[in-house]
């Protein structure tokens, strides 16, 4: 018989495992197409994968970065958005003019990013946002702001 089917059968880990995988990357993709909004002509941007942890007295925003140099990222607080803004830009080596000979796989980003990350509904002190970069990650520490205690006024009637 020409062209007979095989069945193959993977084990039922590895299955859910594929499910979650493609389900992920699905979401990411839906979450990157609903920000763009109803345009058909999209940035030429590249994004960042991001954490976003709370703790009791700040946000930790974690980035992958790898790749890009501390000088080419910029880092703003956009308080219209309640949101922090990444942008850079990851530079391409350049390679030798015909050293080159051929173009298996490409699966890394170069060039312009931009991501903006929006809080949670809490007030933050921007002024007290601190960034550091090391290994390929922009680590952002974020503090919420101190709440105030509101004594009771007296007013008189």
């Amino acid at each position: 018989m020409i062209g007979r089917l095989q069945k193959t059968f993977m084990p039922r880990k590895e299955v859910d495992e594929w499910f979650w995988q493609v389900g992920s990357e699905l979401q990411r993709l839906s979450e990157e197409l609903y920000r763009s909004g109803p345009t058909l002509i999209r940035k030429k941007y590249w994004e960042p994968r991001v954490d976003l942890i709370e703790d009791n007295s700040h946000f930790t925003l974690k980035a992958e970065l790898a790749g890009v140099k501390g000088e080419d990222i910029q880092l703003v607080y956009v308080p219209e958005r309640h949101s922090i803004l990444l942008r850079g830009i990851r530079r391409e080596e350049e390679y030798p003019e015909n050293s080159r000979t051929g173009i298996h796989q490409l699966e890394i980003f170069y060039g312009d990013f931009e991501r903006e990350i929006k809080l949670p509904e809490i007030a933050v002190e921007p002024d007290g946002i601190k960034a550091h970069y090391r290994s390929g990650f922009l680590m952002i520490l974020v503090p919420k702001a101190v709440a105030t205690e509101a004594k009771p006024h007296r007013k008189s009637i």
